[in-house]
């Protein structure tokens, strides 16, 4: 049973192939929204069943999703800039679980 908060999953497409280009989180998806159309030109969408997170949760499930969509630096399509969370933390390998896990829970993988 997760612990619920007050964080949120989310996530933009590109235009043009309609491939995942970013994911966030965020403990206000109305104020993200605006920030995300102001400095990047990009329109944020929050994933189901993925809201009212902790923000450890959130982290885990973010990174998780940076891992399946890969950055762009490393040949996949999310702009994002860096990683949620670093390899060489030592949470990694069980952030990694925890999103797989979450991200299982809620339909949003296999």
């Amino acid at each position: 049973v997760r612990e619920v908060g007050n964080v949120s999953v989310y996530r933009a497409f590109d235009p043009t192939t309609n491939e995942v280009s970013y994911v966030g989180i965020t403990n206000n998806v109305s104020r993200r929204q605006l920030e995300h159309a102001r400095e990047k030109g990009i329109d944020i969408y929050e994933i189901d069943k993925l809201t009212d997170l902790t923000r450890e949760d959130a982290r885990a499930v973010e990174q998780t999703l940076i891992e399946l969509h890969k950055l762009e630096k490393d040949g996949g399509t999310l702009i994002n800039k860096i990683n949620s969370i670093a390899e060489i933390n030592p949470q990694y390998a069980d952030s990694l679980r925890k999103g797989t896990e979450i991200l299982r829970e809620t339909g949003y993988l296999e």
